[in-house]
């Protein structure tokens, strides 16, 4: 009889008391049985996450006194489930659903790559049911990335599983060994390029990432940070792409980019903000 490994579902929430009941009921309908949850709540002041754990046993909770973020919140659970049985963990955002089939896909693709991979799978906007991602492709000139398949529509493109550049943090799956390799995430990148950051480091330790078309998972794109057009989510896009390129790239690019983004930004926000206006 086969022995599955143990998943930890790490779920990150903030103020998700309107989209956190989906995600973790999503969870619970799994295929996948050796599984468990673990909410690391980032000082939420909207009730969001009373009463989730009596939900299901599957369900416990790690409170943290404010709101850290993205890297420093995964960094902190991580400590604290160091001693623990797990052997690995999929990290999802509190703004996605799953279908039943998600993990068990994900852990076929572990038996085929091996666990000196990390995972993301097809993510897929919930909003107008369009790719998010597909794949990650990073340019070895300027260090800036993108998503394969972004804005298509789920049915009109075929995907195969594939070595991709990037995961994407909103779902990805890791060996819990291997995170305790890496250190976690780096701290400097606390909204966006984290995961990027870290596929960089993995990659230098030999490991690969992968992306997993069979393996779904629904996001309600940049809820957490207010919506696509929200003033915060592009602020900290644009400090954490500048970081990026100066840790990763010459400097020589690094100041011509930062220059760019720091002359068209104001611009950027105004159109932006317009178009929602208008739409």
């Amino acid at each position: 009889m086969e022995k599955y490994p143990r998943i930890n579902v790490l779920v990150l929430n903030w103020n998700g008391k309107k989209i956190l009941d989906d995600c973790l009921k999503s969870i619970l309908q799994s295929t996948y049985k050796n599984y468990i949850i673990t909410v690391i709540d980032n000082g939420s002041f909207d009730d969001s996450i009373e009463g989730v754990d009596k939900i299901s046993d599957k369900i416990k909770i790690i409170k943290i006194n404010e709101n850290i973020g993205y890297s420093r919140g995964y960094n902190h659970a991580f400590k604290k489930l160091k001693k623990d049985n797990d052997d690995f963990y999929f990290l999802l955002n509190n703004d996605t659903t799953i279908d039943k089939n998600t993990i068990m896909s994900l852990y076929n693709s572990v038996k085929k790559f091996g666990s000196n991979t990390i995972f993301s799978p097809k993510i897929i906007n919930s909003n107008d049911n369009s790719v998010w991602y597909a794949g990650g492709k990073l340019s070895p000139v300027s260090g800036l990335s993108y998503h394969v398949g972004i804005n298509a529509h789920e049915n009109n493109v075929e995907y195969k599983n594939s070595v991709t550049d990037f995961v994407s943090g909103c779902a990805m799956l890791i060996n819990k060994s291997k995170v305790n390799l890496l250190g976690g995430f780096n701290e400097s990148f606390n909204f966006y390029y984290e995961d990027i950051d870290l596929c960089l480091r993995a990659k230098n330790n030999n490991m690969k990432c992968v992306f997993v078309n069979n393996s779904i998972v629904y996001h309600k794109i940049s809820n957490s940070m207010g919506g696509r057009f929200s003033p915060l989510k592009n602020y900290y896009k644009l400090i954490s792409s500048i970081k990026f390129l100066y840790f990763n790239n010459n400097f020589f690019i690094f100041i011509i980019y930062l220059l760019i983004n720091i002359i068209l930004f104001p611009f950027r926000l105004f159109f932006k903000i317009l178009s929602l206006l208008i739409s």
